[in-house]
Parts: C-alpha cells; sequence; structure tokens
C-alpha cells in the first residue's frame, strides 16, 4: 500500500490540473480520500471478499481490558454475566457493513484463545434461555469492546481501520514513532487508484459550487 502522503500528495497534484487557484489543506484532502477508500470497503464487506483481503487488516497487541460491574455498565443483556470486562479506551473506528462491522478476531495475548464474534441481539436472545450462557463472546457497543466470561486483562485485535496512527495508538506494546503521514493509506489495493481519481473529482466538484451570498432568499428576491 501506497503511504498516507503519497495518496495525498497525488490528489492534489490532479487537483491542481483544473483547480490551480485553489490549494486545500492536506488534512482536507486527507478526509475526503478516506470517506471514498470507507464507501468502497464497506461496499465489499457486504460480501466476503473483504475477508481475503490481508493486506488491509492491522493487528493491535496488548489492547487494555479491565473488569466492570455487568449490572452498573447500562447494558442489561449484560447482567446475567458472571464475568464482564470492557476495553480501557475506545476501539479505532471501525468500517460498518450488512454483514457487521471490520473487528475480525479477538484473541488472547498468547493466541491460544479466540473469542467468539456476537451482537447485543444475540446476547438478548441468549439471556432468555434457562441455562445460563458462559460462552466467552465479544462484543461492540458505542466503540468499546465488552467480553463476557472472562476475566482477559489484554488481548490482540485483527480489524480494519481506516486511520493507521489511531491504530498504532490503540496497541498497548510494540508501538511504532512514525507520524499519521507515513502510515500506509488503507484501501484496497486494486481501488487504490480509483479513490485517487474519485476523491480529485470530488474536490473538483466542491470547488466549482459557487457559494450562495443570500440563503434566505426565495429564487424571485434574489
Amino acid at each position: 500500500m501506497a503511504k498516507t502522503s503519497e495518496v495525498v500528495s497525488r490528489i492534489k497534484n490532479m487537483f491542481r490540473l483544473v483547480s490551480k487557484d485553489m490549494d486545500p489543506a492536506d488534512r482536507f484532502i486527507l478526509f475526503a480520500a478516506q470517506n471514498v477508500a470507507e464507501s468502497y470497503i464497506s461496499k465489499r464487506g457486504r460480501g466476503f471478499s473483504l475477508y481475503r483481503q490481508d493486506n488491509l487488516y492491522q493487528r493491535v497487541t496488548c489492547f487494555d481490558m479491565e473488569s466492570i460491574d455487568s449490572y452498573d455498565c447500562g447494558i442489561v443483556e449484560f447482567k446475567n454475566c458472571k464475568l464482564l470486562m470492557r476495553s480501557v479506551k475506545k476501539l479505532p473506528d471501525l468500517i460498518y457493513s450488512r454483514l457487521g462491522n471490520t473487528l475480525k478476531e479477538v484473541t488472547s495475548i498468547d493466541n491460544e484463545h479466540t473469542f467468539t464474534p456476537s451482537t447485543i441481539a444475540q446476547a438478548r436472545r441468549d439471556s432468555k434461555r434457562l441455562t445460563k450462557n458462559t460462552q466467552k463472546n465479544f462484543y461492540v457497543v458505542d466503540g468499546y469492546l465488552y467480553i463476557t466470561n472472562s476475566a482477559v486483562e489484554s488481548v490482540n485485535l485483527y480489524l480494519i481501520s481506516l486511520d493507521m496512527y489511531e491504530v498504532n495508538e490503540a496497541k498497548g506494546c510494540e508501538k511504532s514513532c512514525k507520524s499519521a503521514w507515513e502510515y500506509e493509506f488503507v484501501a484496497p489495493s486494486d481501488l487504490l487508484e480509483q479513490v485517487i481519481r474519485e476523491t480529485a473529482s470530488q474536490l473538483q466538484i466542491m470547488v466549482q459550487i459557487p457559494e450562495d451570498e443570500s440563503p434566505n432568499l426565495n429564487s424571485n428576491e434574489k
């Protein structure tokens, strides 16, 4: 994958070929490019082809968890859990599609145990069963990672997030000292050129839209 700085530079150069008088900020270009990349990744997430693209997934090591009271966590579906762990920090921003989110795997630090992905809807169904659910599941709720029936204090994650700097900051170990611009730009490798062209095209359209100097007047009054 190309570095973030390289992708932003290429988009800016394409943009300047058409709009020489405009110079959008690098962060604005990056935000636009990430939105385009996210839409493509989300579309691929509707099928199963996304899971075959290992180059998009990143490993977050030593992601810290803390024990919380299942009655006080505010999620009624967890009230019958004997043990409940929640991540100390929010997860890096995930991408969502109709098949779920891009948190593919959660394991113990030694990778000996893999936790089972589940949803609040499934937890609600499990809570109605006569037998207690002792499955060690993981859930994503309001950006936090929850793990039931386990006292694990730190886990490894395998996920896709557009912000590689944020992914690095989430690590409890093996952190890198690179700046945000030195990380790879996250996009399907076979669609990177399309992402660059579409972002440049969107920026050109944005600067061509004239600003309405009288937004509160109707067409007859302007």
